[in-house]
């Protein structure tokens, strides 16, 4: 028979045993919900189609989301899916999807004139974050292999100058009167007045310039560039239309600061400023816009100046660029 001693033992070992397993299983419940916290399952799909845009449109529809919780839709460029570079902001589907999401291109989405791809990709509303704005708490959303879900789309900008000299010669004189010329690009000047106070300042105004000149919108004017732009911007304010006189660093390219630095000392601000007040209002800029393509002085622009501009204008749009 097993004495007391024994009996005593085995009671000490079976309490022992008891308190050890009830351990283990807290400790494996509190693992489960580590588990459960961390490994959010966020699901979403994306239905979008090719679209066109003209030159001045800055929207386009998505067809459809469908989102496993609230979540936020955004695009970026081609090659930037794994970035937060995005070329709209961000907006809100709410958990389950919706259809007919309008998305806005941002100032400096800067699509070319020509087929572009975009791609759309999602963003999980996360409860860490600041609830009802896109936040760098937000997660992106991945499909069940960890791929981002995303969706590529073509977006086409239309030309900005389709018509003719003949089609804005309305009235058929063989020159384009001030109204006329008017009609042939698409003045920006609410875009370019950064402080929006009506005017442009000589910083506005060199920043606009630059940005005029700089076709392609990569930050910096080319030799092609510059030379294109001589002839029909700026070839009156600059004293011998040498590239290598502005590219002083003789990297290939102009910054801003650069074309800046080069005009500084020019009459090109002063003349624009009509009224001498020390800023250009937008009925000054548009006639110093056409007496500068007025480049034989006569008062008219003809086929040959207007030849000189009508595509250089095509980025003076927001989002588009011209080619040239």
């Amino acid at each position: 028979m097993m004495t007391m001693k024994a009996m005593m033992n085995v009671e000490k070992y079976t309490r022992y045993f008891l308190i050890l397993f009830l351990t283990l299983g807290m400790v494996s419940c509190d693992d489960d919900d580590d588990v459960m916290d961390n490994d959010e399952d966020y699901t979403g799909s994306i239905t979008a189609m090719d679209q066109t845009l003209s030159a001045t449109e800055n929207t386009f529809m998505v067809q459809s989301v469908t989102v496993g919780q609230d979540s936020w839709l955004v695009a970026v460029n081609s090659g930037d899916e794994n970035t937060d570079n995005f070329i709209t902001d961000p907006v809100m589907v709410e958990n389950g999807g919706e259809s007919e999401i309008m998305l806005t291109l941002n100032d400096d989405a800067n699509l070319m004139e020509g087929e572009n791809e975009i791609i759309l990709k999602l963003y999980a509303e996360n409860e860490d974050g600041t609830s009802g704005e896109w936040d760098m708490q937000d997660d992106p959303i991945t499909d069940s292999d960890g791929m981002l879900v995303t969706t590529s789309i073509t977006i086409t900008v239309e030309g900005t100058t389709s018509g003719t000299f003949a089609d804005y010669d309305t009235n058929g004189d063989g020159y384009l009167d001030a109204d006329e010329i008017a009609s042939t690009y698409q003045n920006d000047f609410t875009g370019w007045d950064s402080d929006a106070d009506g005017s442009l300042s000589e910083e506005e105004f060199a920043s606009t310039t630059f940005g005029n000149a700089d076709a392609n919108q990569d930050g910096s004017i080319s030799e092609d560039e510059w030379n294109a732009g001589y002839t029909s911007m700026y070839g009156n304010y600059s004293e011998d239309g040498d590239f290598a006189n502005f590219d002083t660093d003789a990297d290939g390219s102009i910054s801003s600061e650069e074309w800046t630095a080069g005009f500084a000392d020019s009459e090109w601000y002063s003349t624009y400023d009509a009224d001498a007040n020390g800023s250009i209002s937008e009925e000054e800029w548009n006639s110093g816009l056409y007496g500068d393509w007025d480049t034989n002085d006569d008062g008219m622009i003809d086929e040959n100046e207007y030849n000189n501009y009508s595509g250089y204008t095509g980025n003076w749009n927001t989002g588009t660029t011209a080619t040239i």
